[in-house]
């Protein structure tokens, strides 16, 4: 062992020369390394008093340790819309839209392949499925996709969709078609029919987490029941149908281990208002005979009416749990500046920006910002941003 290691010379908390010794090993690491390895670094000479937390103090006033180390910025979760857990007893009437594929499809012996793709709408209350293939991406194909929907499903009052440019995962020509889209042609051409659209802000898929875990599902499905990748339209068109009855048919609640519980809630119950359990149809049909039509659609009701009461018991209140962000944090506000998370780029050439607005939610927390990087102004989640302002320290006790 060296003589510094056997007797290294003791430094002081907080003193001058102390951070002045931090920030020269720190220099010569060129500030890439963590709180350990700097720490083993300084005791080959030094003993600093208080020492991984003399680190962290000088990483927090460090501008190059900063844009390095800092964490993105979180908030913490905001509450459900109210479209989640309204109780309209209609299915469909709140929905999510998104878009998968492409699928190649054959057309017939010596044809050329052509792409298809997947449009889902999943009801923001039921969670039930829709699945609809779509031949293009452009504007009038959507909402071809959008009428065969509304004529077999009914016409929803409120639609939360992707923008277009936030597809995590998804391919980039995928991504690039969808920008075509005309939103506010689809926003003008649905007005008639009393439907609003949201568009969700771009790169925040968790924005849309309801219906982007769908997707997954319905990917998932669709490539089980066929097995291959050589397919006719038809028998794409069937495998979306069988997966959408696979997804319509998954339990919401928990499947109790007593023989006599309940049979769970599936999306499909909400759909065709019906049930296994028979408890609801037999209590109506014991005070009323259902010979008559009328006194057979009360009956009916009843029915979907115990349904929706065990949604509002059973269902419901499982989605108050956060299963992250759980923390308040300070809100990003006008003139900070912020590392850009640029999709497909190292951190080390992420471009700096500066928030130019904000947009606080009802409950008083920012979640979403305009950003001004290289001249252009960005609508991004605070998620994808890295803020360079020095938060001030907590005293040592």
């Amino acid at each position: 062992m060296s003589e510094g290691t056997r007797q290294p010379l003791i430094l002081p908390y907080r003193h001058p020369v102390s951070d002045l010794i931090i920030a020269n090993e720190d220099r010569k690491a060129h500030h890439a390394v963590g709180t350990n390895h700097l720490w083993a670094n300084l005791t080959t000479s030094y003993w600093l008093i208080k020492g991984k937390q003399a680190i962290k103090s000088h990483r927090l006033r460090c501008n190059s340790c900063i844009r390095q180390w800092r964490k993105p910025a979180d908030q913490l979760m905001g509450q459900l819309p109210a479209a989640r857990v309204a109780m309209t007893k209609q299915a469909f009437q709140h929905v999510g839209v998104d878009f998968a594929g492409p699928f190649l499809t054959r057309q017939g012996r010596g044809r050329s392949q052509l792409k298809r793709y997947l449009c889902l709408f999943t009801c923001q209350e039921t969670r039930a499925c829709h699945l609809e293939m779509a031949y293009d991406l452009s504007t009038e194909g959507f909402l071809m996709c959008f009428d065969r929907f509304c004529k077999r499903r009914g016409t929803p009052r409120l639609v939360v969709s992707d923008n277009g440019r936030n597809f995590v995962g998804a391919e980039r020509e995928l991504r690039d078609a969808l920008e075509a889209i005309d939103r506010g042609q689809v926003v003008t051409r649905t007005a008639t029919q009393h439907t609003s659209w949201t568009f969700n802000p771009p790169r925040a898929p968790h924005h849309g987490g309801f219906f982007e875990a769908l997707v997954r599902s319905a990917k998932r499905a669709v490539f089980a029941i066929l097995h291959s990748a050589n397919f006719t339209d038809e028998e794409l068109q069937t495998a979306f149908v069988q997966a959408e009855a696979l997804l319509n048919s998954r339990p919401l609640t928990t499947v109790g281990s007593d023989a006599d519980d309940l049979a769970p809630l599936t999306p499909q119950q909400f759909l065709i208002g019906h049930i296994q359990v028979e408890t609801a149809i037999e209590a109506a049909q014991a005070s009323m005979t259902p010979a008559h039509p009328q006194r057979r659609w009360k009956a009916v009701q009843v029915a979907v009416d115990h349904i929706w009461q065990r949604w509002l018991k059973e269902f419901v209140p499982t989605l108050n749990i956060r299963q992250r962000w759980r923390t308040r944090s300070r809100n990003i506000t006008v003139g900070d500046m912020v590392l850009y998370m640029a999709q497909d780029t190292p951190r080390g050439m992420w471009p700096l920006g500066k928030v130019v607005g904000v947009f606080p939610g009802a409950d008083g927390l920012v979640r979403v910002v305009d950003i001004l990087v290289k001249g252009k102004t960005y609508r991004r989640p605070t998620n994808l941003l890295v803020p360079l302002e020095v938060e001030p320290e907590v005293p040592a006790k």
